[in-house]
């Protein structure tokens, strides 16, 4: 697989002052990009042999390559490639170019402070992939090319493309205006106003344009008269702002999509090729929008050794992009529109500390915490027990985003060991309806998102030696484990450890909550149920997303100025040697060595791997 990239990218700029303090600026970028990938199977591979591969008449029956005539239902299996291998090859590019233009004043009077600037800006991007597969590449007979016709009607019958082409359109456009204000320093006053259109929105002219604004001011304490004579503070300041974001939610389409794909049949032979309408047309899809307030303060205290940034803020969405129950009149029975509103509030807090501020000697310690946390006030999208059950959460009204619920367990089957539930009905069963909408039995067990994160950093010198050790942390959320429990397993997949305290023999339901793996006369009297599927997303298969984590930990050694002058051409030089992901210190213990930072879709991921690097910086 050979795979080529080039990436080029031309910027101007012009600065142009008209006047003392009147400055014109130009900013134009054009960047092209494409990237190659050759994927070479030549005749001798095994994905090319497995086309071939009609020995016999078992492995024809058994073979999925070989080709079945359906104008032929009494003939055997046939290859379609007999000769030579594949020759793959993908290509995508990507054309761009950024234009912004903008007038900024810059002006002091005594102690008036005045800052303006007005811009616009042009952002064009076109991208285009091309995909194209080629059938009987004889690599050791020169590249000459052997193709046999049935390759391509196998292909048109399996409705597989044998090439394609994609391509989207990006055009952005922005107007903003901008001016701050001071007054001796000490009053800080600013307002701007943006107006941004996308053509990824609707087609009218209010959902593609929107604007914005923004009005924000700032005392700085310290210097206030009355604050000359406190020496330990060196600064205090008091900030607040309040305005309306907007942002694209790239999840829906203002226009209708359609897709080319299989139609379902009972016979997975049976294929017939079908055009799937995905989603309606919304002419007036446009921007998800808020109000947000932010409040914050700046502290620094005895000659800066003590620093604390705290911010509070609180955001009111509206417009929100969610699906939408309709008639099922246009075919889709849900539709993404803009009706959905949101709350969220959090506080970001930054403390950094320097006990020891010597000259051989030193000490810094960072510290940082962020909350968040958001409630959904306003959604009608009716979700299912399968979507709120998934491993990445659900949304539902009066919830946060991302919500995580699960199935109400109530204890294995005293005979087989089968987990039972409490079902859609509220009933006690060991088989659950997941595309149910009636949603009242299950358990909310929390956010999937982590209300609380942050870092601890840690630097100590000694003379040209430094030491840092990073901790990171996060709670207040809840994961999935992964979904280890089905109906029947092969040695590849069963293996977890959990699997040693499952139920083996009657009495074991009053010790254990690990239900039994099922013989098949068990399989066969659930008669369609799907109990351990039900297990998985059960309120036993939960754990806290609480963790504490060594991130890093790196020893740097600077080479002295006086060593680095006896050289002559080497102005720097330093030697670090740095661990990453060196221990998870704090977790649940469900997880049972699965990582709590990291999940899927499918459950929680594998622990993150050790790194360890050694690095030499030299500057000449």
């Amino acid at each position: 697989m050979d795979l080529n990239v080039a990436d080029i990218k031309a910027q101007f700029e012009l600065n142009w002052e008209i006047v003392k303090g009147l400055k014109y600026e130009f900013t134009g970028a054009v960047r092209y990009v494409k990237s190659d990938q050759e994927h070479c199977i030549t005749e001798n591979s095994n994905m090319a042999q497995a086309y071939r591969a009609d020995y016999n008449s078992t492995i024809r029956d058994k073979n999925n390559f070989l080709y079945s005539d359906p104008d032929d239902p009494e003939g055997e299996p046939y290859s379609v490639l007999p000769y030579g291998g594949f020759y793959n090859r993908d290509e995508s590019q990507l054309k761009n170019f950024d234009i912004r233009n903008s007038l900024k004043f810059n002006g002091s009077w005594k102690k008036h402070d005045l800052n303006v600037i007005a811009g616009q800006q042009i952002k064009y991007s076109d991208r285009q992939r091309f995909s194209n597969t080629g059938y009987g590449y004889q690599y050791n007979e020169g590249g000459a090319v052997s193709i046999d016709y049935h390759i391509l009607k196998m292909m048109i019958e399996n409705n597989a493309a044998y090439y394609g082409m994609y391509t989207t359109r990006d055009r952005f456009a922005a107007f903003y205006f901008n001016a701050d204000y001071g007054y001796d320093k000490r009053y800080i006053f600013s307002g701007t106003v943006r107006y941004d259109g996308s053509n990824a929105l609707g087609t009218s002219r209010t959902a593609r344009w929107l604007p914005t604004w923004n009005v924000s001011a700032k005392w700085n304490v310290n210097n206030e008269p009355f604050m000359k004579d406190v020496k330990w503070v060196d600064q205090l300041s008091l900030r607040a702002s309040y305005g309306l974001t907007a942002s694209m939610n790239n999840s829906a389409s203002a226009s209708a999509t359609f897709y080319n794909t299989n139609a379902t049949r009972y016979y997975s032979s049976d294929i017939e090729s079908v055009i799937q309408l995905s989603s309606l047309e919304n002419a007036d899809l446009t921007w998800e929008k808020g109000h947000l307030l932010n409040l914050g303060f700046d502290i620094g205290l005895f000659n800066r050794r003590l620093d604390i940034v705290f911010d509070w803020w609180r955001r009111k969405s509206f417009d929100l992009i969610a699906s939408l129950r309709t008639s099922a009149v246009g075919g889709v029975l849900n539709k993404l529109a803009n009706y959905a509103d949101m709350d969220s509030h959090g506080v970001d807090l930054a403390i950094s500390f320097t006990p020891i501020r010597m000259k051989d000697w030193g000490w810094k310690s960072n510290f940082t915490m962020g909350y968040s946390t958001t409630k959904i006030t306003n959604s009608k999208n009716m979700p299912s027990i399968y979507t709120l059950t998934r491993a990445n959460g659900g949304n539902l009204e009066g919830y946060p985003v991302n919500s995580l619920f699960s199935i109400k367990y109530v204890g294995l089957d005293h005979e087989t060991g089968v987990p039972n539930f409490i079902n859609e009905s509220g009933k006690e069963s060991n088989n659950v309806y997941f595309q149910s909408t009636n949603i009242e039995h299950l358990i909310y067990e929390g956010p999937v998102d982590p209300k609380y994160t942050g870092g601890w950093s840690n630097t100590f010198r000694w003379k040209d030696l430094s030491l840092n050790v990073f901790l990171t942390y996060q709670a207040g959320n809840k994961i999935r484990l992964a979904p280890v429990f089905k109906s029947g397993y092969s040695d590849l997949d069963a293996m977890p450890k959990v699997f040693f305290d499952r139920w083996m023999q009657p009495g074991d339901e009053k010790t254990t909550n690990v239900p039994s793996i099922a013989d098949a006369i068990t399989k066969a009297n659930l008669s369609g149920a799907y109990p351990y599927s039900a297990y998985n997303k059960s309120d036993q298969r939960v754990a806290k997303g609480d963790f504490l984590r060594l991130k890093t930990i790196s020893l740097t050694y600077r080479v002295p100025k006086s060593l680095l002058l006896k050289t002559g051409f080497i102005s720097t030089a330093s030697l670090t040697l740095a661990g990453n992901n060196l221990w998870l210190i704090a977790a649940d213990k469900k997880l049972n060595g699965q990582d709590p930072e990291f999940y899927n879709s499918g459950g929680v991921a594998q622990p993150i791997a050790r790194q360890f690097t050694v690095a030499l910086n030299v500057g000449f």
